[in-house]
């Protein structure tokens, strides 16, 4: 009897752990923390600022839950005597970035830049030109990057004329082949540059940002990656220049065949670089003798020094420029850093430059 009593006990005793211990974890699987409610019904929605800006001034800001779609910034898109055209990403108004707030969910803090095109654009009486250089004999070469030798009826092949479909719209078509490189400037002059981060719209699989003096996207040289026909279209705005937009266009292939440059008895090679801080000093290498168009210069650099070799006819600049992009041995390109543009030495040092005016190669030894 007593094992029998015993037996009982027991059982009795482990079905109540049994009923504790299943208590215990219907409490912890709603993640109850002494509140009633559950762990995720007390946790905080995260938020989110969309700031509005014309140009560099603020507008606005607004706050949306995260995943949700921005309200209240209609009265943001109204400006005096404009046109609300967007808001973009970017403040330039690239195309690809441009933002439809009616159905985009914020899923982190963001700036919007809005587009608002004057109703009263003033006449713009400034001529406008694509200048640039060509390795392959294209028609930039004899644009010389606006050099002040060009004659003032030469610079009429550059430049862009009006469209007559806009106000301030103008246009240039042009062939142009892969190593060209380009900017478009006002009144031959460099004030106003307007480079690759100035497009509104550009196939980056036909164009390239090649950097520049100018130290941002807007004054970057344009790098021409695939022979084609192109229309540049320019649209400007004198009393706000935030308000320009610029396309290329690749209409076909080029209509014209590259005129490659022959050098000749008279042919010089000279190297610029950022040894002087406005690159004005101008060194001319010296021709190997025995060797046809080859020209050479030994020159002591720091790390970083940025330069590039320019290609003369009988005293006369044939706009020709030898950049990175013509450093194609693997010898040379290991002493050089990572330009994209103008050659760069990777360290100080003795070096030497060997440039073939024949097959526009530049070769680089370091002592």
């Amino acid at each position: 009897m007593k094992k029998q009593n015993l037996s009982k006990l027991t059982a009795v005793f482990l079905a109540l752990i049994l009923a504790l211990s299943l208590c215990a974890c219907g409490g912890g699987q709603n993640g109850d923390t002494g509140s009633g409610g559950s762990g995720q019904e007390s946790s905080e929605a995260v938020e989110y600022t969309v700031t509005f800006m014309n140009g560099d001034t603020k507008l606005g800001e607004v706050k949306v839950a995260g995943g949700e779609k921005a309200t209240g910034y209609e009265a943001f898109e109204s400006q005096p005597d404009s046109e609300f055209l967007g808001w973009f990403e970017t403040p330039t108004f690239l195309e690809s970035s441009k933002k439809d707030l009616s159905t985009l969910t914020v899923t982190g803090d963001m700036t919007l830049y809005g587009s608002f095109k004057s109703t009263n654009v003033a006449e713009d009486t400034r001529a406008w030109y694509v200048v640039g250089a060509s390795t392959s004999g294209g028609v930039l070469a004899g644009s010389n990057w606006a050099n002040a030798a060009v004659a003032e009826a030469d610079r009429e092949a550059y430049r862009l004329q009006p469209t007559g479909n806009a106000v301030n719209e103008m246009s240039i078509t042009l062939d142009m082949y892969a190593g060209d490189q380009f900017q478009v400037v006002h009144d031959w002059q460099w004030d106003g540059q307007k480079g690759f981060g100035a497009f509104t719209q550009i196939d980056e699989t036909q164009m390239a940002n090649g950097g520049g003096l100018g130290g941002t996207s807007q004054t970057s040289n344009v790098n021409v990656i695939m022979d084609g026909n192109y229309t540049i279209t320019l649209t400007t705005d004198p009393d706000n220049p935030v308000q320009d937009t610029m396309t290329i266009v690749r209409n076909g292939d080029p209509v014209n065949a590259p005129e490659t440059f022959k050098p000749g008895p008279e042919t010089t090679v000279s190297v610029k670089g950022s040894w002087v801080e406005d690159w004005s000093d101008l060194r001319e290498l010296a021709p190997v003798e025995g060797d046809g168009y080859i020209f050479t210069i030994e020159m002591e650099l720091d790390a970083g020094t940025q330069l590039c070799f320019m290609v003369f006819d009988g005293g006369v600049d044939t706009g020709l420029v030898l950049k990175d992009e013509n450093v194609t041995d693997d010898a040379s390109r290991a002493l050089l850093g990572d330009a994209g543009g103008n050659i760069i030495v990777a360290e100080a040092g003795t070096y030497t430059f060997t440039v073939d005016a024949g097959t526009m190669g530049v070769t680089v030894a370091k002592a």
